[in-house]
């Protein structure tokens, strides 16, 4: 049984005021939204050097928010990792943390980084900011990101607010288009407050102005979000196997199998009585001839 119905939004920044965070969850459940992820982000360009054991930090507990919202939002949460090389899998491999998570997205700030998210790295998504948002991409990496079913962000929340950051944003749905034909393409909001949203039907068609096709623009916020968090259950729990095994031929009880149909038919003790009695019976018969009756004439007197 699938439990991701509905329309998704897999970007909402976490934020410290719990106010705010629940005021966007709300909007977005008046909008008739069903699945949301919260993201958190470690930047890995940054904290390179960092010393602790674990860097990347640990999911948020959603359970009180999911109980005030009385279940109508399924939350989950999002690690986005800003990288520059290939690196950052020594992090993540050893990080007991980054178990904590349903979703993990990458940054990569450089052409080699989008290489190998595209091609190695275990991710879900595959995001931008306002520094890479112009970051350059490979027609043969894009689409081996797609048989690895690895999704492409587009955000939209940051398109509103700023004019030049919606130049940037455009141009980069479109290197979608040209360079894939914006397959597996995505489309978050990205929201830092309940203002910046808006609702399923306006973002598929503001999927139009990013390149999408109309249902391209419908699959960007319904099956493909579906699509990736399932996948993404399916990372975190590992591979499973099923054995079948085959029984032998089931003969079906009308029909018969050579054996029986060679086999001679025994008959009982009774069953030959009685075939006996018929027998004698049809000789009797044979040797008792019933002559008809004869007709006797009237003579009148």
């Amino acid at each position: 049984m699938n439990k991701y119905t509905g329309f998704s939004d897999l970007c909402i920044p976490y934020t410290e005021s719990i106010k705010d965070l629940k005021e966007i969850l709300k909007e977005l459940i008046e909008l008739g939204y069903k699945n949301v992820a919260i993201e958190q982000t470690y930047d890995h360009v940054n904290n390179n050097g960092s010393k602790k054991s674990d860097p990347i930090p640990p999911a948020i507990d959603l359970t009180n928010i999911s109980k005030e919202l009385k279940g109508k939002l399924q939350l989950r949460n999002r690690i986005t990792i800003v990288y520059s090389d290939a690196s950052v899998t020594l992090v993540t491999n050893r990080s007991a943390n980054l178990r904590g998570y349903n979703l993990v997205a990458v940054i990569p700030t450089t052409p080699d980084a989008f290489n190998h998210a595209c091609q190695t790295m275990p991710c879900d998504i595959i995001s931008y900011n306002a520094d890479t948002v112009r970051g350059k991409m490979s027609r043969k990496y894009y689409f081996l990101a797609v048989s690895r079913n690895i999704m492409l962000e587009i955000k939209y929340a940051p398109a509103i607010v700023n004019s030049n950051e919606r130049k940037e944003i455009i141009n980069r749905a479109h290197k979608y288009h040209s360079y894939g034909k914006s397959k597996n393409v995505v489309i978050s909001s990205g929201a830092h407050n309940r203002f910046q949203v808006r609702g399923p039907y306006d973002i598929a068609n503001l999927g139009l102005i990013f390149g999408l096709s109309e249902e391209q623009s419908k699959n960007a916020i319904l099956a493909l979000p579906r699509k990736v968090l399932i996948s993404a259950d399916a990372r975190r729990h590992g591979k499973a196997g099923i054995v079948v095994r085959r029984q032998q031929d089931v003969v079906d009880s009308d029909d018969y199998s050579e054996s029986e149909l060679n086999e001679e038919i025994q008959t009982s003790d009774e069953e030959e009585e009685e075939d006996v009695d018929c027998s004698e019976d049809e000789e009797m018969c044979e040797d008792e001839v019933v002559e008809p009756p004869k007709k006797v004439a009237k003579y009148e007197k």
